[in-house]
């Protein structure tokens, strides 16, 4: 009996994947985060961030906007950690068939607000902190390239407010060590002796 479920979740699971993968080979959007894992981290009132690579061979997308959410996804997110700021949703870049790009790729780097957004961690977050979420980005597909001169919001449009998601966390940096018992005994002891040697000196 057990040994059937398993047998069904495994087929559910594979069917899954194999649909998931027969749709980007079909051009459906995807977003892949850099680093891959979504896992970045910082020092207190540190800002760090994503790049990332957008890919869509079907139709023209536009990014409209990108956030970090922690739980539910209620645009604008809030977690307890930092402040998320979006880079991508300004840029205005068209990712679909010729002669547009399939493929957009962009580092993180801050003085060119390029990559997906930015976290400034919070200046009085503790090392060993951490949140855990999803890099939410927002786009409208289009029948034709929102570039080309032919181009009609109203006739062209073909949805809006549609969502990709990537999983991503941000952990707070420099973690302390505390001293093991018999190494502060150990500092202790030499000061100790060394305050001795001295006074004997004198």
């Amino acid at each position: 009996m057990l040994q059937t479920q398993l047998t069904r979740i495994g087929v559910t699971i594979l069917a899954v994947l194999i649909l998931s993968s027969a749709a980007r080979a079909d051009g459906a959007p995807a977003l892949t985060l850099n680093p891959v894992n979504g896992a970045i981290s910082g020092a207190p009132g540190a800002t760090v961030g994503w790049g990332f690579t957008l890919t869509n061979g079907t139709d023209f997308l536009v990014v409209s906007s990108s956030d970090f959410c922690v739980g539910v996804i209620t645009s604008p997110c809030s977690n307890s950690l930092g402040t998320y700021t979006d880079f991508i949703g300004p840029q205005f870049q068209v990712v679909g068939p010729s002669p547009e790009s399939a493929t957009f790729t962009e580092s993180f780097n801050l003085l060119a607000q390029t990559g997906v957004g930015s976290f400034t961690i919070n200046p009085g977050a503790l090392p060993g902190e951490s949140v855990t979420g999803e890099i939410v980005v927002t786009f409208d597909l289009f029948s034709v390239s929102p570039n080309d001169p032919t181009f009609n919001p109203t006739l062209d449009t073909l949805s809006t407010g549609n969502m990709l998601t990537a999983g991503a966390s941000v952990s707070v940096a420099g973690a302390t060590t505390i001293p093991e018992p018999s190494s502060i005994v150990l500092l202790g002891s030499g000061l100790l002796g060394l305050v001795s040697l001295l006074r004997r000196r004198a």
